[in-house]
């Protein structure tokens, strides 16, 4: 059976995270909540990539963004330095002009 994207976008969604290595860690925004040192502190689905997917089950509200947590010390329970929403795919991240990358707001899903 074929399925044309819109209708696979309504089970199943991809996300790549952008400065994160094969599982977790890397040099960008990963504490996206799917493991205890990724944690970013709120259990609130656009915080937590595993509420959001209760949300997404349980009240039938699919995320369009995966907010990932930029870690001072790399880990989860230090300062976070920033934030930034990851796209679903095929969207990636653009950095809109200039403009300082650590600010969220800065980017947008293209």
């Amino acid at each position: 059976m074929d399925l044309e994207p819109s209708q696979l976008d309504e089970f199943y969604r991809f996300f790549p995270i952008s400065g994160m290595t094969h599982c977790r860690w890397g040099d960008g925004a990963n504490g996206i909540g799917n493991m205890p040192d990724t944690y970013s502190g709120s259990n609130e689905p656009e915080d937590n990539v595993l509420m959001a997917m209760v949300q997404w089950v349980e009240e039938g509200i699919p995320p369009e963004t995966v907010r990932g947590a930029k870690f001072a010390k790399g880990a989860a329970r230090s300062a976070v330095e920033y934030h930034r929403k990851h796209c679903r795919y095929p969207l990636k991240n653009v950095l809109k002009g200039p403009g300082n990358y650590t600010d969220e707001n800065a980017w947008e899903c293209i």
